[in-house]
């Protein structure tokens, strides 16, 4: 078995004693550190917080190693593992005490480019105005959509912008994903959704910006801006999936009673 483990990890000073921490309890267990993406290695570990597991991700390109965390960032929702408990997880690590989970990847085509994303795709503007957006889903026209913008959003990544944006919590085993409106217009004149949609992990949607908005309007991929000079986009739950290494069961509703209530 290649015991090879990937770290990705931010540049903090505290992320570097963590490093150095967990570099030597791997070594005392038999792992080998790769710091460069090693496509044979055993393990994606990530030391930061959510934003560099998001990174490690886009870095690894979507890797089907498995991934997990130690949390030495803020909120740390995908980062499991505490830095005082470090030793216990290794030792799970070589029992293989732990469970695999499967998180779902929203695939995104704009032009012809294909474009992942771990939590979110957000179409709304750069410039603080209205966006009129077309929108279809499974090649239904469904409204004139106005507003700040519209969120898709994947079960596990229910938990960051969308639910800022009054969208639901999904469960991330559940199959499907979601579609949420930021700030919907709902006048004489315009007839927004105030709600969002759960959909079915075939389901596509389609999203077509309006001329008169197509100089304001962006694309962003779990925060990252896509520059392009097309304006329609179409996004669904990709065959692709991440892998993620959970030592407790219980997590998922750890994470919920104690980071977002």
């Amino acid at each position: 078995m290649n015991k090879t483990i990937n770290i990705f990890k931010n540049k903090s000073r505290y992320t570097k004693n963590i490093y150095n921490k967990t570099r030597a309890i791997l070594k005392d267990f038999g792992y080998e550190i790769s710091n460069n993406y090693d496509p044979n290695a055993c393990l994606n570990l990530v030391i930061g917080g959510d934003g560099t597991f998001l990174n490690a991700v886009k870095l690894s390109k979507f890797s089907q190693i498995p991934f997990i965390g130690i949390n030495t960032g803020h909120l740390g929702f995908y980062q499991e593992v505490n830095p005082d408990n470090i030793e216990d997880f290794v030792r799970r690590l070589s029992e293989k005490n732990y469970y695999m989970e499967k998180l779902a990847i929203l695939e995104s085509n704009i032009g012809n480019n294909k474009i992942n994303a771990v939590n979110e795709v957000v179409v709304k503007s750069n410039r603080n105005q209205i966006v009129r957006l077309r929108l279809f889903i499974d090649g239904n026209f469904i409204e004139n959509f106005s507003g700040d913008g519209l969120i898709i959003s994947t079960p596990h990544g229910s938990t960051a912008y969308n639910l800022s944006s009054n969208g639901a919590i999904l469960h991330q085993s559940l199959e499907g994903f979601q579609l949420t409106p930021i700030a919907p217009i709902f006048s004489s004149l315009n007839r927004s959704l105030k709600a969002p949609i759960i959909l079915p992990k075939n389901a596509e949607i389609e999203i077509n910006v309006s001329k008169r908005d197509n100089y304001h309007t962006v694309f962003l991929f779990d925060g990252k801006e896509y520059k392009t000079n097309s304006f329609k986009i179409s996004t669904r739950i990709s065959n692709k999936e991440l892998k993620k290494l959970i030592l407790n069961k219980n997590h998922y509703w750890s994470n919920i009673k104690n980071k977002l209530l």
